[in-house]
C-alpha cells in the first residue's frame, strides 16, 4: 500500500519524485522481506484476504469528527475491499509478484488448490455440516484487533460483510455441486476458450451466409455473442476499470463489443427499412461484422498467455504498440508543415486529399509518389520535397527502429518479472 501511495506521489509532487521512487522501492523490498515471516497458511491469508486500505486507523473522538458524514466511515459508505495481490498489481510491484513464494501462491490459486467463495458450496449441505466445517459468518479483519473497526450487525441495512475467504481445496470433499470450482482460473479459462471457439464458428457461419433476412442461425449467434458481451460487462464491473485494462486481451474484447453492438444496430435498423434500402444496410452490417475478425481470431489464442515465450511477445507487442502510436503522433506533427507547404504553394493544382495521400505513401516508403510531383515543382519545392524524403527515410525510420528495439530489449531483460506480472493479472482478475 505504501508503494502504491509513493508511486502516486511521484506524479503529484514532481519536485520530490526521486525520493518518492526510492521510498516505493524500499516499501516493495520490505514487503518481500516480510514474506519469510509467514507460514504457508498465514501467507495465504495475508496475500488473499480483502481488507480496507485504511483499516486499523484510530477513531476520531473530537466533536467535529462526530459531525462528519457517514461517508467517511468505510463500513457505512460501502468502500471497496482490496487484497494484497490487487494492491501489488496496481502498484506495479513486479519484483514482489515475481518472488518465488508469491508465485507459488498464485499458481495454487490458478490450479484451484486455493479457492475462494467456498460459501457457495454449502447449497447442497445441511447447516450442521457447514457449521462443522468452521466457515464463520464474520471474521476479524486480518492483522488488526477487535477494536480496529466498530462492531456492527450483519442485518443492518446498507452494510455488507461478504468477503472472499481463501480456503484449501480438499479432494476428499469433492462434489459435483461445488460451485466454487467454477471460479478456478484454470477451469474458467478452458470453458471461456471453448465458448469463444463456438462463437467464432457461429461468426464464420453467419458471415458465410450473408442472408438479407434475419435467420435462425443469426439469432443463435446473437444470443451467444450477447452472452459473451454480458460476461465482459460483469468482468468489468467486478475487476474495476484499472485492473480490467491491465489485461491485454480485454482491449480486444472492448473492440469486439463495440463492433458487435454496431452490427446489431445496423441489422435491426435494416429490418424495419423499406426493401430498396435493405440490401445496402445489410451489406454495411456484414462489413462491420467482418471487421470484427481483426479482434476475434487473435483473441482465441489468449490461452498461450501462460507460456513464458509467448507472454513475453504479448507484453512487448503492447508496449511497442503504444510507442508506435507516440511516434506516429510525432510524424503527423512533422508532416503538418510539409502538407500546408505542398498544398498552398509551388504552383500545385492537386487537392489537399491527394497531397495528404501522397505524403502518407512517402512516409510508408513508397517513393514513386514523390517523383510523380517532381516535374511540377520549382527549385524550392524540389528542395523541400527532398528534405521531406530524407526525414522520412532516415530520421523517422531510424527513430522508429530505435524506440521499438529499446522497448523490446527492456522487456527481455525483465522477462521473468513481466511474465509473472501478467500471470498475476490474469489470475486475480478471474477470482475477483
Amino acid at each position: 500500500t505504501n508503494c502504491l501511495q509513493f508511486n502516486k506521489e511521484v506524479e503529484l509532487d514532481p519536485g520530490n519524485s526521486g525520493a518518492s521512487q526510492s521510498r516505493a522501492m524500499v516499501s516493495e523490498l520490505l514487503a518481500i522481506k516480510l514474506l519469510k515471516e509467514y507460514a504457508a497458511r498465514d501467507l495465504t491469508d495475508a496475500l488473499s484476504f480483502e481488507f480496507y486500505p485504511l483499516q486499523g486507523q484510530r477513531q476520531q473522538t473530537t466533536s467535529s469528527a462526530n459531525n462528519v458524514s457517514d461517508r467517511s466511515n468505510p463500513l457505512a459508505s460501502g468502500a471497496g475491499r482490496i487484497s494484497c495481490f490487487e494492491v501489488a498489481i496496481r502498484a506495479q510491484a513486479k519484483r514482489f509478484l515475481a518472488h518465488p513464494v508469491v508465485v507459488q501462491q498464485l499458481e495454487a490459486i490458478w490450479d484451484g488448490t486455493i479457492v475462494f467463495y467456498s460459501a457457495a458450496d454449502s447449497l447442497h449441505r445441511s447447516p450442521g455440516y457447514v457449521h462443522r466445517l468452521g466457515a464463520p459468518a464474520f471474521r476479524t479483519p486480518y492483522g488488526t484487533n477487535d477494536n480496529s473497526f466498530p462492531q456492527f450487525d450483519a442485518s443492518e441495512p446498507g452494510i455488507s460483510i461478504l468477503r472472499r475467504l481463501a480456503t484449501r481445496y480438499d479432494p476428499r470433499d469433492a462434489s459435483l455441486f461445488k460451485l466454487s470450482r467454477l471460479r478456478v482460473p484454470r477451469y474458467r479459462q478452458v470453458l471461456s476458450t471453448l465458448s469463444f471457439a463456438v462463437l467464432l464458428g457461429l461468426f464464420l457461419a453467419v458471415l458465410q451466409q450473408r442472408r438479407l433476412e434475419i435467420t435462425s442461425l443469426e439469432i443463435i449467434f446473437w444470443l451467444w455473442s450477447a452472452g459473451f458481451m454480458l460476461d465482459e460487462v460483469v468482468g468489468f464491473n467486478e475487476q474495476g476499470f484499472s485492473l480490467y485494462l491491465m489485461s491485454f486481451w480485454n482491449l480486444f474484447d472492448l473492440g469486439i463489443l463495440l463492433l458487435l453492438f454496431c452490427y446489431y444496430c445496423m441489422r435491426i435498423y435494416g429490418a424495419v427499412m423499406p426493401n430498396k434500402d435493405k440490401h445496402a444496410i445489410a451489406d454495411q452490417a456484414y462489413d462491420i461484422l467482418s471487421a470484427t475478425a481483426v479482434f476475434l481470431f487473435p483473441r482465441l489464442f489468449s490461452v498461450l498467455d501462460h507460456y513464458r515465450y509467448f507472454s513475453q511477445l504479448i507484453i512487448a507487442f503492447r508496449i511497442m504498440a503504444s510507442d508506435l502510436v507516440a511516434v506516429f503522433v510525432l510524424i503527423v506533427i512533422a508532416c503538418s508543415g510539409f502538407f500546408v507547404s505542398f498544398t498552398l504553394s509551388f504552383g500545385n493544382n492537386h487537392s489537399p486529399a491527394s497531397i495528404a495521400f501522397s505524403l502518407f505513401q512517402i512516409v510508408m516508403g513508397f517513393t514513386p509518389a514523390a517523383w510523380s510531383f517532381w516535374d511540377e515543382y520549382n527549385l524550392l519545392g524540389r528542395v523541400i520535397l527532398t528534405l521531406f524524403l530524407f526525414i522520412c527515410h532516415f530520421l523517422v525510420v531510424t527513430m522508429l527502429i530505435t524506440v521499438l528495439t529499446n522497448s523490446f530489449t527492456r522487456i527481455v531483460q525483465n522477462s521473468n518479472q513481466e511474465h509473472q506480472f501478467l500471470f498475476a493479472v490474469n489470475t486475480i482478475s478471474m477470482v475477483k
